[in-house]
C-alpha cells in the first residue's frame, strides 16, 4: 500500500506531465500544426475529460480550423471551469461568441459577445458580429448601439441610424432599414445618402417614380455622388425613358469613371437607340473594366449581331454564356 508521500509523488508526476503536453499543444497550435494539435490533446482527454484547459485548447484548435461545431462544444465545456477572471477564460468567452455567430446561432452567440464587448468596447470586430446578431434577431436600438460603438457615433444620432440601415440593408433586412432611414431623416433632412438608400429600395420594388424622385432629393443634397446618377439613369432605363437616362448615366461617368455599371446601362439605350457606335463603345469600355460580366458580354453581343458582325456577336454570345453557366454552378 502507497503511503501518503508517494500518492502525492504520483499526482505531482502526473500534473508536471499533463503540463508539458499543454505547453506542448500550445506550441504545435502558435505554428499554425492544428491537427497535431486536436491529435495530442484529444489523446491526453481521455485520460482527463473534465479538464477545463484541455478543453479550451481543443476549442480553440477546432477554431483555428474553422470546424465551429466542434469549437462550440470544447468552449462551451471550457468556460464551466475555467477561473473567470484569467485570459482563457475571456478568450474562451470570444471564441464562443464568434463561433454561433459564424454557424448562424445569433441568440445563442449575443451573450458572449456582449461580454467580449464590456471587456473590449473598442473591438470593430466584435461590435460588428454583435450588431448583425441583433439585426438577426430583430433588435434595432442593440444593433444601433453596436454600430454606432464602431464607428465612434452618437447613439442617438442621425448618421447612427444611417449606418444601422446600411448594415440592414446588407442583411436583407430593408422593412427594417427602411424605418431607420425615416429616423434619420426625421433628425437631419440634408443627411447625404439617406434619400439615396431610400430610393434604391424603391426601385427594387418597383416604386419607379417615388425611386426617382428620392434620387433627385438625393443629387439636391449630394450633387457630386455618382452612385445617385447612375440609379436615376437606371430608373429611367426602367421606365424606357432612353433620352432622360442619357444625361444622369454620363453624370454618373464623368463623377467616377471607373465604374462599369453606367456603361453597361448607357450600352443599352445607345442599343434601344439604334445608336449602334455609341452602344458598342460603352459595353467595349464595360467589358474591358469588368471581363466576367454576364450582361455587358450579352449586351454587346446583340449590338454587333444588329451591326451584322455575326462572327463577333457569336463569340460575345459564347463568352456571356460561359458566364452565365458559371455563375449558376457558383450558386
Amino acid at each position: 500500500m502507497l503511503g501518503l508521500p508517494s500518492i502525492r509523488a504520483q499526482v505531482d508526476r502526473s500534473s508536471s506531465k499533463e503540463q508539458i503536453v499543454l505547453a506542448e499543444a500550445r506550441g504545435l497550435l502558435q505554428a499554425g500544426k492544428t491537427e497535431a494539435a486536436i491529435e495530442l490533446l484529444r489523446n491526453v482527454s481521455k485520460n482527463a475529460p473534465d479538464k477545463p484547459e484541455i478543453s479550451y485548447l481543443l476549442g480553440l484548435a477546432y477554431h483555428q480550423k474553422r470546424d465551429y461545431v466542434h469549437a462550440v462544444e470544447y468552449l462551451s465545456a471550457a468556460i464551466n471551469g475555467l477561473p473567470q477572471t484569467g485570459r482563457e477564460y475571456y478568450q474562451a468567452t470570444q471564441l464562443l461568441g464568434q463561433s454561433h455567430y459564424l454557424l448562424g446561432h445569433y441568440k445563442e452567440a449575443i451573450p458572449f459577445l456582449e461580454k467580449t464587448s464590456q471587456r473590449v468596447p473598442d473591438s470593430a470586430e466584435i461590435n460588428y458580429a454583435l450588431g448583425a446578431c441583433y439585426i438577426q434577431t430583430r433588435n434595432p436600438d442593440k444593433s444601433r448601439q453596436a454600430f454606432a460603438r464602431m464607428f465612434k457615433l452618437p447613439v442617438s444620432s442621425a448618421a447612427s441610424y444611417l449606418v444601422n440601415a446600411q448594415m440592414m440593408i446588407r442583411q436583407q433586412f430593408e422593412e427594417l432599414a427602411e424605418l431607420e432611414l425615416k429616423k434619420a431623416l426625421g433628425l437631419d433632412p440634408k443627411l447625404p445618402q439617406v434619400n439615396f438608400l431610400l430610393g434604391q429600395m424603391a426601385i427594387y420594388h418597383a416604386d419607379i417614380d417615388r425611386g426617382i424622385a428620392l434620387l433627385q432629393k438625393e443629387i439636391e443634397i449630394n450633387p457630386a455622388f455618382a452612385l445617385a446618377y447612375y440609379w436615376l439613369g437606371e430608373a429611367y432605363s426602367r421606365q424606357l425613358k432612353w433620352d432622360e437616362a442619357i444625361a444622369p448615366l454620363q453624370k454618373s461617368i464623368w463623377l467616377n469613371p471607373y465604374f462599369s455599371g453606367p456603361y453597361i446601362v448607357l450600352g443599352k439605350v445607345y442599343l434601344k437607340k439604334e445608336e449602334l457606335p455609341n452602344a458598342e463603345s460603352m459595353l467595349r469600355r464595360a467589358t474591358q473594366m469588368d471581363p466576367n460580366n454576364f450582361s455587358a458580354h450579352h449586351l454587346l453581343a446583340q449590338v454587333l449581331q444588329r451591326a451584322n458582325r455575326e462572327e463577333e456577336a457569336k463569340r460575345e454570345f459564347d463568352t456571356a454564356e460561359k458566364l452565365r453557366t458559371k455563375g449558376d454552378n457558383e450558386r
